[in-house]
């Protein structure tokens, strides 16, 4: 059980009242708010990630979700190694862009203030 959905967890070995960090708070969330011409960047963010860190496309980010060969092969890496991938929805909705991906999870504000408080640091690109 989590407290608060912080990402703690109450420590058997230690009494009542003292809490663990679980391992989503261990991990990193990305926000890439950028589109560049070459989709070529998602590639380059995976440098940095690793297993239990997410990446959330925000702003213009999301512009990606229309490159559907590049997009697949980025969420086939992503997948193989356990990143987990987002998009604001908002920001989908003003750009006329629609989720036609079912790995990438759709997130309001209130899931974007969620995903900021599971993981431990936040990285903006």
């Amino acid at each position: 059980s989590t407290k608060s959905g912080v990402g703690c967890q109450p420590d058997p070995t230690t009494g009542p009242g003292v809490y663990v960090l679980t391992d989503s708070m261990n991990s990193t969330l990305f926000t890439l708010s950028k589109s560049w011409h070459d989709a070529s960047w998602l590639f380059e963010q995976l440098a940095f990630a690793s297993g239990g860190d997410a990446i959330l496309l925000i702003e213009d980010a999301v512009l990606a979700l229309q490159s559907p060969l590049t997009l697949a092969s980025f969420l086939g890496k992503c997948k193989a190694s356990n990143i987990r991938v987002f998009g604001l929805q908002d920001d989908c909705t003003m750009r006329g862009i629609d989720n036609q991906y079912g790995e990438i999870e759709l997130v309001d504000f209130s899931g974007f203030v969620t995903l900021v408080t599971e993981h431990r640091k936040q990285v903006a690109w």
